[in-house]
């Protein structure tokens, strides 16, 4: 029986194309938010979830790191996705004559330059992109857009306006896969971890000495607010290499005793080539 595998957005997401390159054999479960995916994973309603977690030029997709955190669910791999946005419209709409833009955040800030020339129109954050294109494709308003992919624009009947409106022309999105059950869909090179330290002097250094003291090459750390508590701040941290389960384990239960809270997210294997 092939996988289940639930993604956010609708036909023509970034995140659909990540599921289907991932799991090219699987079925999927369209859900109208990163939450509402992690949770149809987390209840036994599908057997993974892909959820965006980094952007080459916008950084961190925070939301995905606050899931990870509530839902009893872990990284078991990833992908790298390239990113190419499309400013789409109704047949027979102008550039010129567009006055609204919606989209997800993350892909408003991959498209800064372009939205900074437009003159005029009113930029709106959504849940998604795809869902952006299949509002605009229903609402009938000609001077209304969305940026999505080229995939949305065929599914949804939509024209492309002005093609490949990303500032940066490598831009790449990070995916993980995550799953109820914790173990790697390959054997894993590559881990993440989420802590936060205690409010004292070297509190952080003593975490990374211990981390570096067991030979764990951390290749990303960086540092986030914590929503409930202001100006406290939670770290997410990726180690790449070898992933021997006992020296890990080791390092991570010394490193607990520095932390105020720590926990391991998932041990996974690193993502090849960026596809698509």
């Amino acid at each position: 029986m092939p996988a289940l595998v639930a993604y956010p957005g609708v036909t023509g997401s970034f995140s659909m194309g990540a599921a289907a390159a991932a799991f090219p054999e699987a079925e999927y479960l369209p859900c109208e938010s990163f939450e509402a995916a992690a949770r149809a994973t987390a209840q036994g309603r599908a057997d993974y979830a892909l959820l965006p977690v980094e952007n080459s030029f916008a950084g961190a997709v925070i939301p995905t790191y606050a899931l990870l955190e509530k839902q009893p669910l872990f990284i078991v791999g990833e992908i790298k996705r390239s990113i190419r946005h499309q400013l789409l419209g109704l047949p027979g709409a102008s550039l010129a004559g567009i006055r609204r833009i919606s989209s997800h955040p993350q892909a408003i800030a991959q498209c800064d330059v372009f939205l900074a020339g437009l003159e005029g129109v009113e930029i709106v954050p959504s849940a998604n992109t795809a869902i952006s294109a299949k509002a605009v494709a229903e609402g009938g308003d000609p001077t209304a857009a969305a940026i999505a992919s080229r995939e949305a624009a065929a599914a949804f009947g939509l024209t492309v306006l002005c093609g490949d409106i990303q500032t940066s022309g490598r831009n790449t999105t990070r995916f993980f896969i995550v799953s109820r059950d914790r173990t790697p869909l390959a054997p894993p090179d590559k881990a993440t971890v989420v802590f936060r330290v205690r409010n004292e002097v070297g509190a952080l250094a003593r975490v990374l000495n211990t981390f570096a003291r067991h030979g764990l090459n951390m290749c990303r750390i960086e540092s986030r607010p914590i929503p409930d508590t202001p100006f406290h701040y939670f770290f997410s941290a990726d180690f790449e290499g070898d992933m021997d389960a006992a020296r890990f384990e080791t390092a991570m239960a010394e490193a607990g005793t520095c932390a105020a809270d720590l926990r391991v997210l998932g041990l996974y294997p690193r993502a090849a080539e960026v596809t698509g």
